[in-house]
C-alpha cells in the first residue's frame, strides 16, 4: 500500500509542543487547508475551529503563523496574482516615476531662471 506524502508535515515540525490533542489536530486541520488544499488562511482557521471544538480561534492562528515562513502568504498573493495586473502595475509605476521626473527637472528649471 502507497502511503500519501502531504506538504503540511514538514511544516508541522516547527511547532512547538501542542499538550492540548484537539488543539494539536485543529493546527494539523488548518495547515493542510492551507498548504495541501491551497484554502484561504480564515476558511482554514474556520473549518478546524469548528471540526475540533477549539476556541478562540487565535489560539490556532498563533500556532499557524509558528509553522509557517513569515512571507509564506505574501509568496502565495504574489504567486497568484494574474499576469496582466502585474503587468499593469509596471506600467503605472514606470509612468508615474516619468511624470515625477519631468515635475522635478521643471521646478529645478524654474529656479534656475530665477536666480
Amino acid at each position: 500500500m502507497k502511503n500519501k506524502v502531504y506538504k503540511y508535515e514538514k511544516y508541522m515540525k516547527n511547532l512547538p509542543y501542542i499538550k492540548d490533542v484537539q488543539l494539536y489536530k485543529a493546527v494539523g486541520m488548518t495547515l493542510y487547508l492551507i498548504i495541501d488544499v491551497e484554502r484561504s488562511l480564515k476558511f482554514a482557521l474556520s473549518s478546524s475551529s469548528k471540526k475540533h471544538i477549539v476556541k478562540p480561534v487565535k489560539r490556532i492562528e498563533d500556532l499557524v503563523r509558528i509553522a509557517l515562513p513569515d512571507d509564506f502568504f505574501e509568496k502565495r498573493q504574489r504567486a497568484n496574482a494574474p499576469k496582466e495586473k502585474r503587468e499593469e502595475a509596471a506600467v503605472r509605476h514606470r509612468t508615474l516615476k516619468e511624470m515625477e521626473d519631468q515635475a522635478e527637472s521643471h521646478i529645478s528649471s524654474m529656479r534656475d531662471k530665477s536666480t
